[in-house]
């Protein structure tokens, strides 16, 4: 898409400065893109493409993400904030619902933004992602114990690109982008509290479930089948040939599945 113009903006939130990026026809309806954690919003240039040939797309780096630095909130990261911020971006753009896609950590984002306001959302994807309103999966406490821990900053870079991609060519993303110390340290601690199980709760809105069939974090595959079979609004789909960060390794597959999603879903355009 030769012509696709990408437009940078960015806000305060407190003491804090977010960057964000548009790109689209501007009366379509908005897909919001949330990347993983310690990555940042480049992480979805391979879709940027597909998606911003119809829909106004938005992608931004989090609080201690890319250019939003420093992480702020006091060095503690707060959950609740970010969301907030999100919908801040998105209220800034005159929007008062939109698409929400999110992969690895920002699945948790895009998660308690529809439990939270699902007024806001028509309808959500996620990409290699745990469930916060199930029980946290045994895995997730030794994976946090250690991320970071006990390594130096150079070593705790290398895991985090070995773990995320299978091409060379998204382990050298991830390498190059990922967040400082700062960062990883102030997650590390949140995470374990994003979750909070909630008895009988259904995703209301329709949603779009994936993962690598070569995901690295433990649990993933497993969980989203259980996942899958408990929400009536689910679509499963493993993506062949990828990892953690599916979208990346197999881009071509992923946004086949995506548009496909979107168009059955999310109106070409919608009123404000």
């Amino acid at each position: 898409m030769e012509d696709l113009t990408v437009t940078h903006r960015q806000i305060t939130r407190g003491t804090s400065t977010l960057h964000y990026w548009l790109a689209g026809p501007e009366d379509s309806s908005l897909v919001v893109f949330t990347h993983g954690g310690l990555l940042d919003h480049r992480m979805f240039e391979a879709q940027l493409a597909s998606v911003a040939r119809e829909y106004r797309m938005l992608l931004w780096d989090v609080h201690g993400h890319g250019q939003s630095q420093p992480l702020g909130m006091g060095g503690v990261f707060s959950l609740r904030t970010v969301v907030d911020d999100l919908l801040a971006i998105i209220d800034q753009q005159g929007y008062r619902q939109a698409c929400f896609v999110g992969q690895s950590f920002g699945t948790f984002i895009t998660q308690e933004l529809a439990f939270l306001y699902p007024e806001r959302v028509t309808a959500m994807v996620i990409i290699g992602g745990y469930c916060i309103t199930m029980k946290a999966p045994q895995s997730l406490p030794r994976l946090q114990q250690g991320d970071g821990a006990n390594r130096a900053p150079a070593e705790f870079k290398q895991a985090i690109a070995n773990m995320v991609g299978i091409r060379p060519e998204v382990k050298a993303y991830a390498l190059e982008a990922c967040a400082p110390e700062e960062t990883w340290r102030a997650m590390n601690k949140a995470v374990p509290d994003f979750f909070h199980e909630e008895a009988g709760y259904h995703i209301p809105m329709p949603f779009l479930l994936t993962h690598g069939d070569q995901d690295a974090l433990k649990g993933i595959g497993e969980q989203a089948q259980t996942w899958a079979q408990r929400d009536p609004h689910c679509q499963y789909v493993v993506i062949p040939d990828a990892g953690h960060n599916a979208n990346q390794d197999n881009a071509k597959f992923f946004n086949q599945v995506l548009i496909g999603f979107l168009h059955r879903h999310v109106p070409l355009t919608i009123k404000r």
